[in-house]
């Protein structure tokens, strides 16, 4: 039983390494369009934030809704049905969602003014939103490719990609936004173009490449846009729960004090960036699992459900020691600034108290999307992280004066308990699975 378990550890960590490098590319076109846009000016820089926040809200819920396509398509491959509809009709599902999207996109758009941003700023925002809101749409439709390809144990060629083109990305943005070679110089303008362009061509390289792969037939079928529906809505739903909930506390801070605001910001990205770690095994454990359970072996299900959390939990133990006992070796990777660095330090011993509880909730995430309940997890997102977690934490920052710790610490709370909650989830939909295929 023990080397059983330590093989599917073996086996979830190298399916989760190419992963882990493409979400860290992710976090990269970010950053590097504000590398260069901090060469251009800080007016673009300040833009370009405000800009990427708003846009986030709708990129998130759009990517949950993907991630319901690898489960659907593991659950399929472990039945051993003939499979040749799933990729056409999850498309179509990412088309209609991204069109709803770009146009709740316009509403906001259009309405930028009321949000009385910097007067210098706003037409700035306006500008990357009309151009940079429509690469939504290709990046979503990247994701149908490369959730469909995780499913079939297929991870390195998107993953690298993502990498390739971070180099790319940045190439373009000093090209637009300085006028190179001859380019008309079309500063924040010039970074949603490079945005555009760069999410355009990853996918159409990954489509093809995936076209190419496998067989598919493009009529419709409601049965399976129906299935990656009902279950991508409740995981699209709860990735924007957390995410508003992140935006929300970031306004918050922002209105206490700059040295905060930017405290925040470092600690913000750090716990980002070891995030994606467990969001890759979560990833990796909604195929695994998925798989297991299509072919109905209730012993494979628990033993990659528990492997991936274990694996989690273990892995979120060290990033817990890093922030709990070096915080200020993490923080002078970002600022040498000695305010910030006691400030931001600070704040990485209440990161600290999350990492276990976030590891193993996004985890427990993936094994529940493996086994098709997303409904659920979706309810104690909302729950935990609006009815517990903020309402915590904004009490300990007004009224106990912790400021932004005492928001952080209600985060921690939130996760905490959100962790507890899905692992019963799990333990009573395992009950049932255990039950449906011994009957």
């Amino acid at each position: 039983m023990k080397q059983k378990y330590l093989s599917t550890i073996k086996e979830i960590f190298l399916f989760s390494i190419p992963l882990i490098a493409g979400q860290m590319g992710q976090m990269l076109f970010g950053i590097g369009d504000i590398v260069v846009a901090g060469r251009y000016s800080n007016d673009v820089v300040a833009a370009l934030g405000v800009a990427n926040g708003l846009l986030a809200p709708f990129f998130m819920f759009g990517l949950g809704l993907t991630f319901a396509i690898g489960p659907v398509a593991s659950q399929m491959r472990g039945e051993k049905k003939e499979e040749t509809h799933l990729f056409a009709n999850s498309h179509y599902l990412v088309l209609m969602a991204s069109l709803v999207l770009l146009m709740l996109l316009g509403v906001l758009i259009f309405t930028i003014d009321l949000f009385n941003f910097n007067p210098v700023l706003t037409p700035l925002i306006k500008d990357y939103l009309l151009i940079g809101g429509i690469s939504i749409v290709p990046a979503l439709l990247f994701q149908v490719s490369k959730e469909y390809l995780q499913a079939w144990d297929k991870t390195i060629f998107a993953n690298a990609l993502v990498l390739i083109f971070n180099v790319i990305n940045i190439g373009m943005n000093f090209v637009l936004m300085f006028g190179y070679f001859g380019f008309p110089e079309l500063g924040i303008k010039g970074a949603a173009i490079a945005t555009l362009i760069t999410r355009t061509l990853l996918f159409l390289i990954l489509f093809l490449y995936t076209k190419k792969k496998f067989k598919f037939e493009w009529d419709w079928h409601p049965e399976l846009f129906s299935k990656v529906y009902k279950l991508g809505i409740p995981i699209g739903l709860g990735t924007l729960s957390e995410v508003l909930v992140f935006t929300v506390v970031t306004v918050l801070i922002g209105k206490m004090s700059i040295i905060a605001s930017a405290s925040h910001n470092i600690a913000l990205n750090l716990a980002s960036l070891t995030f994606m770690i467990p969001l890759a095994i979560s990833s990796a454990a909604a195929v695994k699992v998925g798989k297991e359970y299509g072919a109905k072996d209730k012993e494979a299900v628990l033993r990659y459900s528990m492997s991936a959390i274990l694996m989690a939990a273990g892995i979120m133990s060290i990033t817990c020691l890093m922030y709990l006992f070096i915080p200020q070796v993490l923080v002078r990777f970002a600022t040498d600034d000695p305010a910030l660095i006691t400030y931001s330090s600070a704040l990485l011993l209440y990161v600290g108290l999350f990492q276990i509880p976030d590891g193993v909730q996004v985890t427990l995430w993936g094994v529940l999307r493996g086994l098709g309940e997303t409904k659920h997890p979706m309810i104690l997102s909302l729950a935990f992280n609006w009815c517990v977690g903020l309402p915590f934490g904004y009490w300990l920052a007004t009224s106990q004066g912790m400021e932004a710790a005492g928001l952080w610490i209600g985060l921690a709370v939130g996760l905490t308990i959100m962790s507890v909650g899905l692992s019963l989830v799990f333990y009573y939909k395992y009950q049932s699975v255990k039950k449906k295929f011994t009957d």
